[in-house]
């Protein structure tokens, strides 16, 4: 039975990876990096901002690591003014909501920045746990964070679905014993589905509630996608 839906923040609640492509790109080019030459698929992955930092720029000191993040995120709230959140997602927490669905966010976003966007789109109240990447050791793919949501939440791993963009995320929700749909851009679409995504959406259906439900229920997604109103990207 289905008892609760968890959602990741950015790329899946918050449409901010424009804005995160554009602070991570100036912010390399500073480094003395090519803008044109960097290649951004290592940032859609989910990795840690170490594990980026790294990736780009090698072994660096932790007060560096700190001091490049704490740059990230300065020219993150310069370009952030116009954020906002998915398609559809003030719509799909609402109907879940409504018909009695545990809500969580779980993200691998700090709490300040997490806080102050669910502020900004005035949906914080929707959530009954918010889980950060403070709250844990182990961020994704290690399920801990959406085995802590659960338990937030008092529900078992099989009465959770989880919604994520990364690779990581969908990692980390397997792991955790979840159901997981992976919800991307058509491009991204394969690599979620190689990570063993439960179902991949390019957009949330009409009947929400129903189509969480049948996931958990186990029953064949594929055989009504235009029953549920749904663009897929999916594999036979």
């Amino acid at each position: 039975m289905l008892k609760a839906v968890i959602f990741d923040l950015d790329g899946v609640v918050a449409d901010s990876h424009p804005i995160h492509e554009a602070a991570w790109k100036t912010l390399l080019a500073e480094q003395g990096l090519d803008p044109q030459t960097i290649n951004v698929d290592f940032l859609y992955a989910g990795h840690p901002r170490r594990e980026i930092l790294q990736h780009y720029l090698g072994d660096l000191s932790e007060t560096r690591v700190e001091r490049l993040g704490r740059r990230k995120d300065e020219l993150y709230v310069l370009a952030a003014e116009n954020l906002a959140t998915k398609p559809g997602i003030p719509r799909v927490l609402g109907e879940l909501q409504t018909a009695g669905i545990l809500l969580a966010l779980a993200t691998s976003a700090g709490r300040t920045r997490t806080d102050e966007t669910l502020a900004k789109f005035r949906i914080a109240g929707l959530f009954s746990a918010v889980i950060t990447g403070n709250d844990v050791h182990a961020a994704k793919p290690a399920p801990d964070i959406f085995l802590l949501a659960a338990s937030k939440l008092r529900v078992a791993p099989g009465e959770a679905v989880v919604v994520e963009d990364s690779v990581a995320g969908v990692q980390a929700a397997r792991a955790a014993g979840m159901k997981c749909v992976g919800y991307a851009l058509p491009e991204h679409a394969s690599s979620l589905r190689e990570a063993s995504a439960d179902d991949v959406i390019t957009e949330f259906p009409s009947d929400t509630v129903r189509y969480f439900q049948t996931l958990i229920d186990g029953n064949s997604l594929h055989h009504s996608a235009n029953e549920f109103g749904i663009a897929a990207q999916r594999g036979d």
